[in-house]
């Protein structure tokens, strides 16, 4: 909002939902270049194309860059395996050029860190991470991709009276070369050992940097720096000021009752969109020191369950930031991708994706409605 240049172009993918463009606007920016699934967007010397796979997410999505002679797949949180429809599409757009292939490699969910019934959270984690490369690899191989940019996911969450942030995996390329070192796997050496500011030379495959340094101690420094300078204690699980009790559970069932109705009106609109949510089971139990609020809604039907009954997926919510939720402080995405809730599947190895998804798309909804 502050610093950046309010007139500069920012292309975006034309999502479903125009909540992106939104935020976007509500910082300032109005230059939004919207680019359809199925257009080019030219710019000057560079032309751009954007990925979509509904049955995987309507708000993330690869955009595709290309000039005469190189292209780049900018995949970040779209790193799964592309689909035929997709996958034909973007070679059709590369061409004969050289092909960078760039994509998260680290997990960006509260999983398996604030599960507290995994018991081996570290082989978990490492596992999610692999199979992450697994389908990096899988689009570099059938893309004929020349280079693998692993990215992103070097956050750590910090909570009070947690220890999540070192758990976390520092996804830095020694570390995941290690996962994968037992692994047969296809154009492996198509990885490229590249660091934040790095820049990597696509015609000689040269990477450079403006100063020399160490990762670890690049990641190091900056943990030092959020602690020394108290950035840590302006997080949701220090604010002060999240402070407001519950008093009725029928906060939590109309908060519910909201959600129900947002999954059915997108469900109409969407039928591809993770249509086994219907039916789901979800809990909520909103904790304090001295008691507990429970409630459980079926998805789809409405329908509020006993206490006892069985269920597909259980949040446990701190009192205070459970409320911080309901009066739009932060958004329900913090309980899972910012791990401040406790999360439970039923059964253990379900991931529930889609319900999920629609949580975190719900939450945002909710905190931009007015009151």
């Amino acid at each position: 909002r502050k610093y950046f240049n309010k007139d500069m172009k920012i292309i975006i993918s034309k999502f479903p939902s125009p909540a992106l463009g939104r935020r976007l606007n509500k910082l300032g920016f109005e230059n939004l270049i919207h680019i359809d699934s199925r257009e080019k967007l030219k710019i000057k010397d560079f032309e751009a194309t954007t990925v979509v796979d509904e049955t995987v997410s309507n708000d993330d999505s690869s955009i595709v860059l290309r000039d005469k002679k190189y292209c780049i797949y900018h995949g970040n949180d779209n790193w799964f395996v592309i689909n035929k429809e997709n996958l034909l599409k973007v070679k059709q757009f590369v061409g004969k050029r050289t092909l960078a292939y760039a994509a998260q490699t680290n997990s960006a969910s509260g999983y398996p860190l604030s599960y507290p019934e995994e018991k081996n959270k570290s082989y978990v984690l490492k596992n999610v991470v692999r199979k992450m490369l697994f389908a990096g690899f899988k689009n570099v191989t059938n893309l004929k991709a020349k280079y693998y940019i692993p990215y992103a996911g070097f956050a750590k969450p910090y909570l009070k009276n947690k220890d999540y942030y070192s758990e976390c995996i520092d996804p830095i390329y020694s570390n995941l070369t290690k996962l994968i070192k037992k692994d047969k796997i296809k154009n492996k050496d198509k990885l490229v050992n590249i660091f934040c500011g790095g820049t990597l030379n696509l015609k000689t495959g040269k990477v450079t940097y403006p100063f020399n340094y160490n990762p670890m101690d690049a990641i190091k420094i900056t943990d030092k720096y959020v602690r020394t300078e108290g950035i840590i204690k302006k997080c949701d699980t220090y604010n002060k000021d999240f402070n407001h009790k519950l008093e009725d559970v029928e906060v939590i069932k109309s908060w519910l009752e909201s959600f129900n109705q947002f999954v059915n009106q997108y469900a109409i609109r969407f039928p591809k969109f993770y249509p086994e949510t219907i039916g789901k089971r979800l809990r909520i139990v909103v904790k304090s020191e001295k008691t507990q609020f429970i409630s459980t809604i079926e998805v789809g039907s409405g329908k509020f369950l006993d206490d006892n009954s069985s269920v597909d997926k259980k949040f446990e919510i701190a009192e205070n930031l459970f409320m911080a939720m309901i009066h739009k402080k932060i958004i329900w995405e913090n309980f899972y991708t910012g791990y401040q809730a406790e999360i439970v599947r039923y059964p253990k190895d379900n991931y529930n994706k889609g319900l999920l998804n629609y949580l975190d798309m719900y939450g945002y909804k909710y905190k931009n409605q007015k009151i």
